[in-house]
């Protein structure tokens, strides 16, 4: 009897050890409206100017000028960003980007302010590869405060028209911030019938060398009429304990358009978030 007892004290205690808790938003979850609708899986779309901070070889991947404004709004966690992008692929090889983006996050003695801006560039080796490189300087205010500069690179394979590759590295340059984690990315996408975009992406974490977190992610974004996009996504992400739903619309004409998007979650704290997305694109 003694033996049971204490048999079912110490797999408590190994269990409540073990038990994940779900974290809020952070600013890997700042993301534009149309990634928000498609669960997360982006970096190998590369059609806006999420590329800059997502990878920024996808920067290369079309001819255009982009001005882009992006905002979302968690009203569990009252986590929100707003910001302004500029993009330009067609003046010469050599693509460049630039962003600036404000995030509020954490509760009571956690909460903070992060103001990031980040510049990136891409060039095409061939048709089929792009690669990019990107460097962010982050000043994050109050709790775990930091004043730093960090790098990201990536990888654009794409073999046909309709498929595409992405892989990439982040916060290479490592940062003593919890906000600023080192992490891998690898992506892929397709185009089906001019309408279909399926997407999927997988992020690793291996700072904990015990264990390696990864976080799934999946969305699919069909164009109708060539006018309305619809979106529907998912992701799960151990690194965080959480479990998210995406879905979205739109008004697309001529590469420039308005993306809407709501991101529930399903387990830990139901985290709501609302996201608007601006986008004026020249060709």
């Amino acid at each position: 009897m003694k033996f049971a007892l204490c048999l079912l004290v110490v797999s408590t205690a190994a269990a409540a050890q073990t038990t994940a808790v779900s974290k809020p938003p952070n600013l890997q979850d700042v993301m534009a409206a149309r990634n928000y609708g498609m669960g997360g899986a982006y970096r190998a779309l590369g059609y806006g100017a999420e590329a800059i901070t997502g990878n920024p070889a996808a920067l290369s991947l079309y001819k255009r000028y982009t001005l882009e404004l992006s905002g979302a709004y968690d009203i569990q966690h009252q986590w929100g960003y707003g910001s302004i992008a500029l993009s330009d692929s067609i003046t010469n090889e050599l693509a460049a980007g630039v962003v600036y983006q404000m995030v509020t996050l954490g509760n009571g003695p956690t909460r903070r302010i992060a103001a990031l801006t980040t510049a990136a560039s891409a060039y095409p080796l061939s048709q089929s590869f792009h690669i990019g490189f990107a460097i962010r300087h982050q000043v994050v205010t109050n709790y775990d405060s930091t004043n730093s500069m960090t790098v990201s690179a990536g990888l654009i394979f794409r073999p046909w028209d309709f498929l595409c590759l992405s892989v990439s590295g982040h916060n290479l340059i490592g940062v003593w911030s919890e906000d600023v984690p080192r992490y891998f990315a690898f992506g892929l996408s397709s185009l089906l019938g001019g309408q279909f975009t399926p997407t999927v992406e997988v992020r690793a974490d291996f700072n904990d060398p015990r264990q390696a977190r990864v976080a799934f992610s999946g969305g699919l974004e069909w164009l109708a009429g060539d006018t309305f996009p619809i979106r529907a996504g998912y992701s799960y992400d151990q690194m965080t304990n959480t479990q998210h739903v995406g879905f979205g619309l739109g008004y697309f004409s001529e590469g420039s358009g308005v993306d809407i998007a709501y991101r529930h979650e399903i387990n830990g704290t139901q985290g709501k978030m609302l996201a608007l997305t601006i986008k004026i694109q020249f060709n």
